[in-house]
């Protein structure tokens, strides 16, 4: 028989204490019935821990606990009620008659709330309800104890790093490579081939898939790559909607911050589409072309129907061969009713695997395990029953504890159980030893969102706050102690990592779906009589409407809906978080009736202006909103709790935004002329973190009003940007401004743009800050990425030899500067761009950043020459150099035999007219990773030829391949090209005509023929451009089996070749200066025909009588 877990109770016991504690003001005038609630609520407390224990073997006690949950609610939201009444009044204080806005209408009381008059009646009232549950807690014999403080939460590092909080993988070492060579080798005879995995909860099925999923030779083989979490419900037009926006969504990978995500999130919500002929028609133009790899993970449907209907559909919008479809399931029915051509069955870890993943939760990776605890640990590895997330969980619970300690866990908390079991008396076990009820709290609230999906980091944390899990320490404010609670959900093994940052933060997370049983269990089990409301709630649009009764004790609510059928939001009188998704076009009027609401989200909607009486949300701490919002109503100065506001970088704030001193997160602040816009609105707001851009900061007269701004004074602000408007002529104060502007010295990243002064403020010239007016220097240790960007006027670089943690260098449009005249270190990305007056790059630069993974240079036309060293960057993965017209040299190869790292991916050099010469030593150390290359406009380079022969020996990942705009497109070794693996191009551009002749035509034509045969099962898209007086086409053409595109530039046939309609793939061609050009072939496939400078090619009416659906634009105009 299982207890009713109490860290809901105490929670809210300890929340109702600390309230009595600290807000004095809330009880003036009857102090002494508060003092008497606070001394009840302490007894209370002490009941709890052996309430707890009873209530396994006890329904009386269950019931005492259950009805103390419902009465501590009531509790909350009375004096809940009375804070907010209180905020009430001090905003009518702040108003005055002459007061333009008429907001007295509407923040005048709402019905319900009680006057200050009734309050100590109601105090009293509450007092007694709480001594008769103390009654009848000793009745019920439950033993009162000295409580103890939780103990707290050990401080972990804000940014996490990428190994300890990551699934350790071992184990599967032969599974991996067995999996990537079926995918790999799959054969273009059928739509798709498909494998299904199989195996219990907490296998590492998802774990094994993933790795599959990203490794290389997987993505070289097919061209989308798309992961669909299924679990219980399988229902075709939610799937298909998923397909759709990771389909068309822009790859989040390497986003660097939340604005990123969420303005990707809000570009994926415009895809989604109410009717499955809607999305499957958009999904058929989507995938139109391409190769795909579909992960369907965690099946459950055993019903065949459906799921012939769902590949049906797949196989109506796939217009490809050769595509892959992986299945994960518990079930061996699920796997037999897909019908793959392969099941994998996933067998447990050994017990040595087990104590592996242990080890490596609790020990140095190299450095001794104490005899003791490898005896005790082995026992505890044999009963996770080669169980991956069994040995992660509880080697989670087991960091940190003594050998004693692993000896009780062992003894008394696992048992020998087969795996189902066994799992869950882990998980719980990983549950009981969370260190506080608060952090319980936090757990359990997670199983609220749907299984598999990925929750924002800061986004729960704010949802934590709204319901009160989290109280401030003496050290850490609640957002600190909240993602110390996320840090230790994540080294638990309770939360997984989903997506980091380029900088290794954690954005997002997911819970394992055994995790998430575990959460939604203890969530609902205290319900199991139906004696407790649901208080959370995550809604989709398809769901039935909300009853008035379960919608009063909601506290948390997700709902996707829109302007029909919106419902009551009066009815929810408790609800602390809403977040509102789908086609509401203006904010439900009754949510103004929400007393109780810290946490509003409408990012998801098309809200694009807000009502006035939002200012009457006096409790509200987080508002997130729709990107396209155009302005705050001036009403939100009076919403003094604001910690969070999420807006859209055009989002116009109100006025006097410096009254919400609470408020830690603005992105965006644009200085304005009149008062309350301008720069000192930011003085006040000393508890601002992370990110803040300041705009038009021209429109500061000088260093004395910058210095009101108060920056200095900022120490949790990590990332400032600077901007000035563009199109000044006169920057006399830029200066001056920014002198004022100085950072505190906890500063990360800093971007300056649009400054025109002439040297840079002397905090930013020597990258130090000066402690206090009088005070000493000091660096800026902690700066990671600098960028200055249209700093016109300055003539040299800030100092940075002495930052030793910097790895981002952006400069760009520094047009006067000559010289690169300081030194740094340790770069892993450098960019330098339209620096109109520099010649030449130091000689140490290469040596000097043996880190660097990107380099880019564009649009600095005096730059004759880079440095020796280019090669020997062995982490370099791009190099792209662009619009240098006097660039001559990259630099000589270092020479000698070295082994590539297997990381550089693409190099682009585009238009540099002067450069003679490419090495071929560099490129052949790059080719065997190298999937992007972009050679455009180098008239003046020698050696192509030996290019393309050290290309043919080794490229196999190529997706992309440009050469267009250099001389001699054509193989050294006649021979090299007939073995060039090309089976990854994807994307094939090729220009033959600069300095063809007839007498290098034949190792021209040869050159061309061998790359198109080496790509005839990959490429999608080719552009080819030829010469005039040569009539020739490559017949291998005819065998590139999934062309979807062609464009055809000068090619001097009168007549394309009739095998073109053979290409069932081909739905794009495009003709371009075909001067000679008169008739096309029939191509059934062809949708769409763009013609431009083709003066003889006539399209008769037969001919389009015979092509009805094809689109035909002659220079751009359709026809």
């Amino acid at each position: 028989m299982e207890g009713v877990s109490s860290a809901a109770i105490e929670v809210l016991v300890q929340n109702l204490i600390n309230l009595f504690r600290d807000e004095y003001s809330l009880f003036r005038g009857f102090d002494e019935d508060a003092q008497q609630l606070q001394r009840t609520l302490g007894m209370i407390q002490a009941y709890l821990n052996d309430a707890e224990k009873k209530s396994i073997t006890q329904d009386a006690v269950k019931i005492w606990l259950r009805e103390l949950e419902a009465v501590a609610f009531d509790a909350d939201n009375v004096l809940d009620e009375l804070s907010y009444h209180l905020l009430h009044k001090k905003v009518k204080k702040m108003k005055t008659p002459q007061a333009k806005d008429k907001v007295l209408s509407c923040l005048s009381p709402f019905n319900g709330i009680l006057r200050r008059r009734n309050m100590a009646h109601t105090i009293k009232q509450i007092n007694v309800t709480f001594e008769c549950m103390n009654k009848r807690a000793t009745d019920l014999g439950i033993q009162s104890m000295i409580v103890k403080a939780p103990a707290a939460v050990a401080h972990t590092s804000i940014e996490t790093d990428s190994i300890s909080l990551d699934p350790i993988f071992i184990g599967r070492d032969d599974d991996v490579p067995k999996l990537v060579s079926m995918l790999t080798k799959i054969q273009d005879d059928r739509i798709f081939s498909m494998v299904a995995l199989v195996g219990m909860g907490g296998m590492g099925k998802t774990t094994l898939t993933k790795k599959v999923f990203n490794h290389e030779r997987v993505k070289a083989r097919f061209g989308s790559h798309i992961w669909v979490h299924v679990s219980q419900t399988f229902d075709a037009i939610s799937l298909f909607n998923k397909i759709l926006y990771k389909v068309t969504k822009k790859a989040s990978d390497g986003v660097k911050n939340r604005d990123d995500i969420l303005e990707k999130l809000h570009e994926a919500l415009k895809v989604r589409v109410e009717s499955k002929d809607d999305i499957l028609e958009k999904l058929q133009e989507a995938l139109k072309g391409k190769t795909y790899l579909l992960v369907l993970d965690d099946v459950w449907n055993g019903d065949v129907s459906k799921w012939e209907d769902f590949i049906n559909s797949v196989l109506g919008v796939t217009s490809t061969n050769g595509n892959g479809i992986i299945v994960t399931t518990r079930s061996a029915k699920v796997a037999s009713i897909v019908n793959p051509f392969h099941i994998h069955h996933l067998n447990g870890l050994s017990d040595e695997d087990c104590w592996s993943i242990i080890k490596a939760k609790n020990f140095d990776k190299n450095g001794e395990v104490p005899s003791g605890f490898e005896m005790i640990g082995r026992k505890i590895a044999k009963r996770c029953k080669g169980l991956p997330l069994a040995a992660n969980v509880v080697g989670g619970v087991l960091r940190g504890k003594s050998e004693e300690e692993w000896h009780f866990i062992n003894e008394n908390w696992l048992s020998d159980g087969e795996g189902g079991e066994n799992i869950s008396k882990i998980l719980k076990l990983s549950y009981d030893h969370l260190s506080s009820p608060s952090l319980k709290k936090c757990f359990t609230f997670c199983s609220v969102f749907p299984k598999g999906l990925e929750i924002d980091k800061k986004e729960l944390i704010e949802l934590w706050m709204a319901e009160g899990f989290l109280q401030p320490t003496r050290r850490d404010d609640v957002e600190s102690v909240g993602n110390m609670f996320f840090n230790v959900l994540l080294q638990n093994s309770l939360l997984q990592v989903a997506l980091k940052d380029n900088y290794g933060n954690v954005w997002r997370c997911v819970m394992h779906d055994l995790v998430h049983d575990l959460a939604s269990y203890l969530l609902s089990h205290n319900n199991a009589e139906g004696s407790n409301p649901v208080r959370y709630m995550f809604l989709k649009k398809e769901s039935s409407p909300i009853t008035e009764e379960v919608a009063k004790p909601l506290r948390t609510l997700f709902l996707e809906g829109g302007t029909s059928g919106t419902p009551i939001f009066s009815n929810f009188e408790c609800l602390h978080n809403l977040t509102l998704s789908g086609d509401y076009k203006e904010l439900p009027n009754s949510i103004r009736e929400l007393v109780h609401l810290r946490n509003l989200n409408i990012y998801g909607t098309q809200i694009v202006n807000l009502p006035k009486w939002i200012g009457k949300l006096h409790h509200l701490q987080t508002l997130t909103v729709c990107w396209e919002l155009e302005n705050l109503p001036s009403t939100m100065k009076y919403m003094f709790n604001l910690r969070h506001l999420y807006i859209g970088s055009n989002t116009k704030l109100p006025a006097e935004i410096g009254r919400l001193t609470s408020l830690q997160t603005l992105h965006y602040f644009t200085v304005g002329k009149k008062k309350g816009f301008q720069i000192e609105e930011l003085g006040s707001l000393k508890n601002l973190k992370g990110r803040l851009k300041i705009r038009n900061l021209e429109e500061v007269r000088d260093k004395e009003e910058a210095l009101k701004a108060n920056i200095f004074q900022k120490p949790n602000l990590f990332d400032l940007v600077f901007e000035c408007s563009d199109g000044r002529e006169d920057g006399t104060n830029d200066e001056s401004v920014l002198e004022g502007l100085q950072p505190h010295e906890n500063l990360k990243k800093l971007k300056i743009t649009g400054f025109k002064g002439k040297r840079l403020p002397t905090w930013a010239e020597k990258m130090e800050v000066r402690d206090g007016p009088q005070g000493s220097w000091v660096p800026l240790d902690n700066l990671i990425a600098i960028k200055l960007y249209r700093c016109s006027e300055i003539e040299e670089f800030p100092k940075l030899e002495h930052l030793s943690n910097l790895k981002s260098l952006c400069l760009k449009g520094l047009t006067k500067v000559r010289y690169i005249n300081t030194s740094f270190n340790h770069l892993t990305s450098l960019r330098l761009e339209e620096l109109d007056r520099l010649k030449c790059v130091p000689e140490w630069l290469f040596f000097k950043n043996q880190d660097l993974k990107y380099l880019e240079i564009s649009r600095c036309p005096l730059l004759r020459e880079l440095p020796d060293g280019l090669d020997t960057l062995n982490s370099l993965e791009g190099l792209c150099i662009m619009d240098c017209e006097n660039l001559k040299s990259i630099g000589n190869p270092s020479g000698g035999a070295r082994q590539s790292q297997g990381i550089f991916r693409w190099l682009i050099i585009v238009d540099c007219g002067e450069l003679m010469e490419l090495p071929c030593e560099m490129l052949e150390w790059w080719a065997p990773t190298i999937d992007y290359l972009s050679l455009v406009g180098l008239r003046r380079l020698k050696n192509l030829p030996m290019l393309i022969d050290c290309l043919a020996k080794s490229s196999p990942h190529l997706h992309q391949l440009t050469i267009k705009g250099v001389p001699k497109l054509m193989a050294a070794n006649s021979g090299s090209v007939e073995s060039w693996d090309l089976s990854s191009l994807k994307t094939l551009e090729i220009d033959v005509s600069v300095e063809w002749s007839r007498e290098d035509s034949v190792s021209i034509a040869e050159t061309v023929e061998g790359m198109l045969r080496g790509c005839c099962n990959s490429l999608d898209r080719l552009h080819l451009k030829g010469v005039e007086n040569w009539e020739w086409l490559p017949q291998s053409i005819q065998n590139l089996t999934l062309l979807r595109s062609l464009e055809l530039e000068n090619i001097g046939l009168e007549e394309l070749p009739q095998w073109l309609g053979n290409l069932s793939s081909l739905m794009e061609l495009q003709l371009y200066s075909c001067n000679k050009l008169k008739r096309l072939p029939s191509m059934d496939a062809l949708r769409d025909l763009n013609i431009r400078d083709c003066p003889e090619l006539c399209i008769d009416s037969d001919w389009r009588s015979h092509h009805p659906r094809l689109e035909i634009k002659v220079h751009y105009q359709p026809v």
